[in-house]
């Protein structure tokens, strides 16, 4: 059957619906079996007997949802899920409560309408990554793919890789968290290894030799080397970060902890209903990178959660850092 996708769809919803197809199948339910044949092509050509004695695991009833839906695959029905988040976005309130930075009121309008409407970030996301990106270090802060905010910068080696990367189609770069924060001018060994390509939405002067620029993180990436950039800039070579997906088992526990203390915090924000929306819509990788994103913990706590490589490790690193508890 075809079915439509509603508004601000949970995800967590459509794994249930996947779940509950699969207990379905199980019991040889006839309608279920019947949905089955008719959403999934591997399935088209059997009779309903045969449907029920076919092998038929949870990712199969996630495929059958997904198409149901209209989409080719589960991840393909993911990221629409996700997309409506994103054009929902948070609002201004949310944002400067998230963000609690004296940003210009020119950056103020920037913010508002990166929340009226879907950001580009997740377009840049499906692109290959570039060999290399022009670099940024920031001294106090870790940036976290699908963060969004204002960053203020005073190096004029800061400000000539901001202009480089504005140049560039999409305007990215590369943001790496310095170990530490008074060094003016750190190697690479001076950097925390996994740091994250940004979306530069906008800047805005303050005046002659500082800048706000409102930066939206796309992906992790690894730092390969640091090497000098045209006009002034700094570069860096990167890698993509594979984040391991880990078993299942040990994932949905931990991730629905999270999402449940995420919940609990984001009542107390401004407009918490969105973020409530967005945290919903998240799976888990994104659900982790959102919380820990937000958190006001050390660079180093950011750093050693960036450079987690799998992601039930990412998920108690969250947990532990916000409180959750995980289940048992």
């Amino acid at each position: 059957m075809r079915r439509d996708l509603p508004p601000r769809a949970s995800l967590e919803h459509l794994k249930k619906q996947a779940k509950d197809l699969l207990d379905a199948h199980k019991r040889a339910d006839p309608d279920a079996l019947a949905r089955i044949r008719a959403s999934v092509p591997a399935y088209a050509g059997l009779s309903v007997d045969a449907v029920a004695a076919a092998p038929f695991a949870l990712h199969d009833a996630q495929s059958a949802i997904a198409r149901e839906y209209g989409k080719a695959s589960w991840a393909e029905l993911r990221d629409a899920v996700a997309a409506q988040g994103a054009d929902a976005g948070p609002s201004e309130a949310l944002l400067r409560a998230l963000i609690p930075l004296p940003f210009p009121a020119e950056a103020g309008a920037l913010i508002r309408d990166l929340a009226a409407k879907r950001t580009p970030a997740a377009t840049a996301a499906k692109k290959p990554l570039p060999e290399v990106l022009p670099a940024l270090t920031m001294r106090n802060a870790v940036f976290l793919p699908r963060a969004l905010g204002p960053i203020h910068l005073a190096r004029p080696t800061s400000l000539a890789t901001l202009a480089v990367a504005l140049d560039r189609a999409p305007p990215t770069l590369a943001v790496f968290a310095q170990r530490t924060a008074d060094e003016e001018a750190p190697d690479a060994a001076g950097l925390h290894p996994v740091g994250c390509e940004a979306y530069v939405h906008a800047r805005v002067m303050d005046g002659d030799d500082r800048a706000w620029v409102v930066l939206e993180g796309v992906r992790s990436i690894a730092l390969v080397s640091l090497e000098p950039g045209p006009r002034g800039s700094l570069a860096a070579r990167v890698k993509e970060v594979a984040v391991e997906e880990g078993d299942a088992a040990e994932v949905e526990p931990l991730a629905a902890s999270l999402r449940a203390h995420a919940r609990n915090l984001a009542s107390a924000f401004p407009d918490g209903a969105r973020l409530v929306a967005l945290i919903d819509a998240a799976d888990p990788e994104r659900l982790a990178d959102l919380v820990v994103a937000n958190l006001p913990v050390s660079v180093d706590d950011k750093a050693r959660y960036a450079s987690a490589p799998s992601l039930p490790e990412r998920l108690r690193i969250a947990c532990a850092l916000s409180g959750a508890k995980p289940a048992p």
